[in-house]
C-alpha cells in the first residue's frame, strides 16, 4: 500500500500538465460553440486536479454536492443523481486510498458504512425482484456511507478544514439567497427553466417559491436551513450576514419542512443560550428579524415599478404535460407577495393540498407495509415504492413519491432498515459533542419526515456536513451536558471564550 501511495504522490506534475491540456481543450470547445462538451472537459479537468490531494477531494465533494444541480441533465449517460453519485463515490474512494497507509480500515467505521446497504440487500433477498432493484437501492446508501467515512477521517486529521468549508458555504449561500430573491421577483428560474429535464423542476410548477440553484424549493430549504444554523453556531466574521440571508431564503422557498427543522434546532440552541441572554442579544435578534422581513417583502412593485402585482406578466402558463397539476401554478397565489405566500403556507397547513397528499401517502404506504409479517420486518424490497407509484400510483395529481424518508425506508427495507437508519442517526447525534453538528442533524432529521431525501444530493450533503463538523469538534468540549474525563476548572476557564462549535471567538459575541 505504501508503494501505491508513493506512486500517486509522484504523479502530481504529469497530472497538472494533463489538467492544463484539458482546460485548453475546454476553451477550444467554447470557441466553436459546444458549451456542453466544454463543460464536460472542464469538469473532468477540475476533478482530475482534485484527485491528487485529499484536501482538494474534500472540497470537491461539497462543491459537487451543493453546486451541481441534479435537475439539469448536462448530457449524462444516466439519471443525473446517479451520475453525480458515481463521481462522489470515486472521489471518496480515491481519498481513502490516499490515506489508507495512515488510517487503515477501521472495522467499526466500515460496519457503519455497510449497515444501510446491507439492509437493502437483505430486503432484496427476502422479496426478490431481480438484481437491478437491489443494486439501484443499495448503491446510493453505499455511496453516502463511504462519503461519511472519508469526511470523518479527514475532519479528525484536520478539523479546521471542515470548519473552513462550512464557513465558505455560508457565504456562498448569501449569493444563492440573492438569486432566490431574483427568482421570486421575476417569477422565473433562470437556467433551470431552460435546461431542466422535467417541467416540475422549473418555475412553471410554482413560480411563487424560490429554488435557488437547486431546481427544487424543498432542497433549497434544506440548504438554507443548514447554512443558517452553521452561521449562527460557528460565528465566523460577520456571521449575521449569511444567517439573515438564509432566513430570507427559507421564507422565499416556502419549505415548511425546513421551517420545522429550523424551529426545533433553534429551540435547542435557545435553551442552551438562556444563561447568556442580554439586551444586546435581544436587540440583535429584533434587528435581524426586521432586516429579513424587509428583504422578503421588498419588490419592484413596492416602489411602483416592475410587474403589476394584480396581473403579473411573468406568470408562467399552466403546463399541459402528462401528469401535470393545473392547480399548482394558481394565478391568485402568483399575484401575492412573498410575505403573503409564506403567510398562506403557515396559516392553514393541515388544509393545504400538499398536507392532504402526505396523509394519503401515509395510508398507502401503511397498507403496503402491513400486508404481512415479512413486509413489516423486511419491507417489500428495494425500489418497491417506485414500482408501485409508477404502475399503480396515487390519483391526487401530486408528485408520485411517498414524501417521507422514514416511511419509504420502512416500505422498501422493513423494520430492519428503519431501525438501522434511526440507530445510525441517534448514534451519530450521541457521539458528536459539537453543537453545530447536533443542531444540523436535528433539522435534517425533522425535515426528512416530509420528503424522500436519498437522491437529492444537496439535502444529503447537509447530513454529510454535520458528520464532518461533528468529527472535527470531537476533541473539544462543546456540549454542556457531557464533560470529558479529566475536565478541570482551568480547562473551563480557557474555554469561556470559545464558540459552541469549537471555534475560538471573543467572549460576548453570542446573542
Amino acid at each position: 500500500m505504501r508503494v501505491l501511495t508513493d506512486r500517486l504522490n509522484d504523479m502530481g506534475r504529469p497530472a497538472r500538465f494533463l489538467s492544463s491540456c484539458l482546460l485548453l481543450l475546454a476553451v477550444a470547445f467554447l470557441v466553436v460553440g459546444r458549451w456542453d462538451l466544454a463543460l464536460a472537459v472542464g469538469a473532468g479537468a477540475l476533478l482530475g486536479w482534485a484527485l491528487w490531494e485529499p484536501v482538494r477531494i474534500t472540497w470537491a465533494i461539497f462543491v459537487v454536492a451543493f453546486l451541481v444541480p441534479v435537475t439539469v441533465n448536462f448530457g449524462y449517460p444516466t439519471n443525473p443523481s446517479y451520475t453525480l453519485l458515481l463521481v462522489l463515490f470515486v472521489l471518496a474512494v480515491w481519498g481513502r486510498l490516499h490515506r489508507a497507509e495512515r488510517d487503515g480500515w477501521p472495522p467499526r467505521v466500515l460496519g457503519a458504512v455497510l449497515l444501510l446497504p446491507l439492509c437493502a440487500v437483505i430486503a432484496g433477498l427476502a422479496h426478490w425482484h431481480g438484481i437491478k432493484p437491489v443494486v439501484v437501492g443499495a448503491a446510493p446508501l453505499l455511496c453516502f456511507g463511504v462519503l461519511g467515512w472519508h469526511l470523518v477521517e479527514e475532519a479528525r486529521r484536520n478539523p479546521k478544514l471542515i470548519l473552513r468549508i462550512a464557513e465558505a458555504f455560508t457565504w456562498v449561500s448569501v449569493a444563492v439567497a440573492v438569486f432566490a430573491k431574483y427568482q421570486t421577483v421575476t417569477g422565473t428560474w433562470p437556467f433551470f427553466d431552460q435546461f431542466a429535464y422535467d417541467w416540475t423542476y422549473t418555475s412553471a410548477f410554482d413560480p411563487t417559491r424560490a429554488a435557488g440553484i437547486f431546481g427544487h424549493p424543498i432542497v433549497y430549504g434544506s440548504f438554507a436551513m443548514a447554512m443558517a444554523l452553521v452561521a449562527l453556531t460557528i460565528r465566523g466574521r460577520y456571521w449575521y450576514v449569511p444567517f439573515t440571508a438564509n432566513l430570507v431564503g427559507l421564507v422565499l422557498s416556502g419549505t415548511r419542512s425546513a421551517w420545522v427543522g429550523l424551529v426545533l434546532a433553534l429551540g435547542i440552541w435557545l435553551v442552551l443560550q438562556l444563561r447568556k441572554l442580554s439586551w444586546h442579544g435581544v436587540l440583535s435578534t429584533v434587528a435581524i428579524g426586521a432586516i429579513a422581513f424587509a428583504a422578503v417583502a421588498v419588490s419592484p412593485s413596492t416602489f411602483g415599478v416592475g410587474p403589476d402585482t394584480e396581473s403579473p406578466a411573468w406568470v408562467s402558463p399552466t403546463p399541459t404535460s402528462p401528469g401535470s397539476n393545473p392547480g399548482s401554478a394558481n394565478s391568485s397565489q402568483n399575484s401575492a407577495g412573498s410575505v403573503g405566500v409564506a403567510g398562506s403556507r403557515m396559516s392553514d397547513p393541515l388544509e393545504s393540498a400538499s398536507a392532504n397528499a402526505r396523509f394519503n401517502r401515509i395510508d398507502v404506504a401503511w397498507d403496503g407495509i402491513t400486508r404481512n409479517w415479512s413486509t413489516v420486518v423486511f419491507g417489500n424490497g428495494p425500489e418497491s415504492s417506485v414500482r408501485y407509484l409508477e404502475n399503480v400510483g396515487i390519483s391526487d395529481g401530486q408528485a408520485q413519491v411517498l414524501d417521507n424518508t422514514y416511511l419509504s425506508t420502512w416500505y422498501n427495507y422493513g423494520l430492519v432498515g428503519l431501525v438501522s437508519l434511526l440507530g445510525l442517526l441517534l448514534t451519530l447525534w450521541w457521539r458528536f459533542r459539537s453543537l453545530v453538528a447536533r443542531l444540523v442533524m436535528v433539522g435534517f432529521a425533522a425535515q426528512i419526515f416530509f420528503f424522500d431525501v436519498w437522491l437529492w444530493l444537496p439535502a444529503v450533503a447537509v447530513l454529510l456536513l454535520a458528520v464532518g463538523l461533528g468529527a472535527a469538534g470531537a476533541g473539544g468540549f462543546t456540549w454542556p451536558f457531557r464533560r470529558p474525563a479529566g475536565h478541570t476548572v482551568a480547562r473551563q476557564r480557557t474555554q469561556q471564550g470559545e464558540d459552541r462549535a469549537g471555534v475560538d471567538v471573543p467572549a460576548g459575541r453570542g446573542l
